[in-house]
């Protein structure tokens, strides 16, 4: 087994996986099933067949400490389901260290991303008098936005998620760094 081929098989779906999903969250707020569940599928599959037990081991790990992170990062609110199994499969793909690396950079990416919609809506001054001045509810916006859609009043965290994935993906190879081989270095410990 060649290490690029693993890490193209891992490269290639989280790119494809990534790319769904900001397009499907900034056209409806939603991330489906049908892509993460097989993704995650996919993930164990691939580290399984080439890297055998600890492998899938660290498939399932990186499962787990993606959506971990993001739901501390978060305190639990604010996230959606689509985006923690999203986490969950992208995470399988990188394994735990690289997962945690892409949902920190994801963390960032978002709240830059609030703040940028924050400042859209207008409202970045009444957020920021809010946070420090607790109490004083005239500060918010009377009236809010006259449309019911679930697009303004929703963040699309689904491109943070992947634009953090993909920057971390892209800096473990420019480091030379590869995936699988930091993944194997980890299997070792």
């Amino acid at each position: 087994m060649h290490s690029s081929t693993l890490e193209t098989l891992c490269a290639v779906p989280i790119a494809l996986v990534v790319g769904i999903a900001i397009i499907t969250d900034l056209r409806s707020r939603r991330i489906p099933n049908t892509l993460t569940f097989p993704a995650l599928g996919a993930a164990l599959i691939i580290r399984f067949a080439f890297q055998g037990w600890p492998g899938l081991g660290l498939a399932l790990g990186g499962a787990a400490v993606a959506p971990a992170v993001l739901l501390l990062v978060h305190l639990g609110r604010g996230i959606g389901m689509g985006d923690l199994k999203l986490a969950a499969a992208l995470g399988a793909f990188f394994g735990p260290v690289p997962a945690l690396v892409a949902m920190l950079a994801s963390a960032i990416l978002g709240g830059l991303l609030a703040l940028a919609l924050l400042m859209q809506r207008g409202q970045l001054l009444a957020e920021l008098f809010g946070l420090f001045l607790i109490g004083l509810p005239f500060l918010k916006t009377a009236n809010p936005p006259a449309t019911d859609s679930q697009a303004v009043t929703t963040m699309p965290y689904g491109v943070a998620i992947g634009i953090g994935s993909l920057t971390t993906l892209a800096g473990y190879t420019w480091l030379g760094a590869s995936l699988p081989s930091f993944v194997q270095i980890a299997a070792r410990l």
